[in-house]
């Protein structure tokens, strides 16, 4: 028997960013006047400094997932001085979509003026999709030969999901973030894995769909909205994270010293900075955009990494990681050098 192993004739590589916000922003002195709930003074004092969120966007009834998404490629497009007739390949990455089907993708494509040439398709691994599709969009660049430049973007509004009168409701805030990667002569995206545990599939989620389709009741039980049903360990994260980094560190024959800055999932600042303390590294390594940005999902690494890149901090052979976390539970962790 012949095995036919593809072979590797180019890489792949990060181009450009881009991001979008919801329209309102919201502190949380205008909380209880725009949502209907007093923030808790206990609860407040943890937002803000342990967790580190001070406001949060709000999109508009009329703004939906694909419209921020399309205002974050575009972004995207004009930093890296393409036009969506050289993107071969769109993916969307996000677990608040326009509809369950058709897929975002497809108005996104459409509000872009994409053409027939230019391919599509969603993954939903909640807060974990962003790092998988740019390990997807990568594959499909070093492995086929129609993939010259792909569009990750991860829309989130996962305001349009919440019951207001849950005061962990908010943490949330709506925006996207875009990715661009290219085509390369050197090694851009090295390696990347992915980890998952099913068996927290019914502690909180938006619980509607095949397995419990929407009618009267399901809507007066707000089975519609987020829905917290069981407490995540507190711990979870930095349970997973550590092994998933190291794991992944591995496979790249790189050590955590030569990571320039990890892009952690940003749902608690506090958390990343035990990341950092456990992998003996600087907090200064792991960027941080909840106190600007409030907590977007699918959309927060992308932002954080829009965030650097447009300071000017990321340099040609930095060495960069995605470490994400989405609930169900998925995790991702993937690795970029800068080229």
């Amino acid at each position: 028997m012949i095995t036919l192993k593809p072979e590797i004739k180019r890489y792949a590589r990060i181009v450009s960013t881009g991001i979008a916000l919801g329209k309102t922003l919201v502190t949380n002195d205008d909380y209880e006047k725009y949502f209907g709930l007093r923030l808790p003074d206990a609860w407040r004092n943890a937002l803000e400094n342990r967790i580190g969120i001070k406001h949060r966007y709000v999109s508009s009834p009329e703004q939906s997932p694909s419209d921020l998404a399309a205002e974050a490629a575009r972004m995207a497009l004009e930093n890296a001085k393409l036009s969506i007739d050289d993107i071969d390949l769109i993916i969307v990455a996000t677990d608040t979509p326009d509809f369950q089907t058709p897929p975002t993708v497809s108005p996104l494509h459409m509000k872009l003026g994409a053409k027939l040439k230019t391919g599509g398709f969603d993954i939903n691994a909640a807060c974990a999709d962003n790092t998988i599709a740019l390990m997807l969009a990568s594959y499909n660049i070093m492995l086929n030969e129609d993939v010259n430049y792909v569009l990750v973007v991860s829309p989130y509004t996962m305001t349009k999901f919440i019951d207001p009168q849950d005061v962990t409701a908010s943490v949330f805030s709506d925006g996207a973030g875009a990715v661009i990667l290219g085509p390369s002569d050197e090694p851009g995206f090295l390696t990347g894995k992915i980890i998952a545990d099913g068996s927290y599939y019914d502690y909180w989620g938006i619980y509607i769909g095949g397995a419990r389709p929407v009618n009267e009741e399901v809507l007066k039980e707000k089975w519609h909205k987020l829905r917290y049903l069981k407490r995540y360990p507190p711990d979870i994260n930095l349970r997973h994270w550590p092994g998933l980094v190291q794991d992944t560190l591995k496979k790249a024959n790189l050590t955590p010293d030569d990571i320039k800055y990890y892009f952690v999932t940003q749902v608690n600042r506090e958390m990343i900075y035990q990341l950092m303390r456990l992998l003996g590294q600087p907090l200064e390594k792991a960027p941080t955009i909840m106190d600007k940005y409030g907590y977007t999902g699918s959309a927060c690494v992308f932002m954080a990494l829009h965030d650097t890149v447009t300071s000017g901090k990321i340099k040609k052979g930095d060495y960069i990681q995605f470490v994400t976390s989405g609930v169900g539970f998925v995790m991702a962790s993937a690795i970029f050098r800068w080229v």
